[in-house]
């Protein structure tokens, strides 16, 4: 699995670059919010990238921060909003600005991206709520929303319900700074 590329841009349109490494050239599809923070043709590059494999054959997604990766998974992990809608959103807005309105439960702003109709809009705050606790969410805005749903996946890997897991998520005083494996720590301290 590819989870990083760095490189030599050779290619920069505003949703797609090539990055060459290894003697290979990368094409990859990034957001907007991506494609303004990279630099000029032919100097080195860093991306986090997303690679898809499905009927259209193999994609590159690529992130300029591991918030914006973590965005888009969340949002493509919904059933029914692909890649396309999620980069739609995370052009327009910040993974931040995108993150607060799902917890705040602001629809309009996930409305008007083209591809996200009021169904989809319902399954996206839906999943996030199944995958982030939501007094996890209240004590700790700023963490990044994978961060989370990583630990609840984790807990439950290790046995735990996903009750019991988002239980023992809720009790933590998260704060921005904390990874997951603080997380991991704090949880699996607490006794069931």
């Amino acid at each position: 699995m590819i989870s990083q590329i760095q490189g030599k841009l050779i290619s920069k349109e505003p949703t797609r670059v090539v990055v060459t490494a290894g003697g290979i050239g990368f094409e990859l599809i990034v957001p907007l919010s991506t494609s303004r923070l990279l630099p000029g043709c032919n100097e080195d590059v860093s991306l986090l990238v997303v690679f898809t494999l499905d009927r259209a054959g193999v994609q590159l997604y690529g992130f300029a921060t591991q918030k914006e990766k973590e965005v888009f998974e969340l949002l493509t992990s919904v059933k029914g909003v692909g890649p396309k809608a999620a980069l739609n959103l995370l052009s327009r807005w910040t993974p931040e600005e995108i993150t607060a309105a799902i917890n705040q439960g602001k629809t309009e702003l996930l409305r008007s991206a083209p591809g996200i109709g009021p169904k989809k809009v319902e399954a996206i705050l839906k999943r996030f709520h199944e995958n982030v606790p939501t007094g996890a969410v209240s004590s700790a805005e700023q963490c990044k929303p994978g961060v989370l749903a990583d630990a609840l996946n984790a807990l439950t890997a290790l046995g735990l319900t996903r009750k019991e897991a988002q239980e023992r998520l809720t009790k933590l005083k998260i704060t921005p700074e904390m990874n997951l494996q603080d997380i991991l720590k704090q949880a699996l301290a607490q006794k069931g």
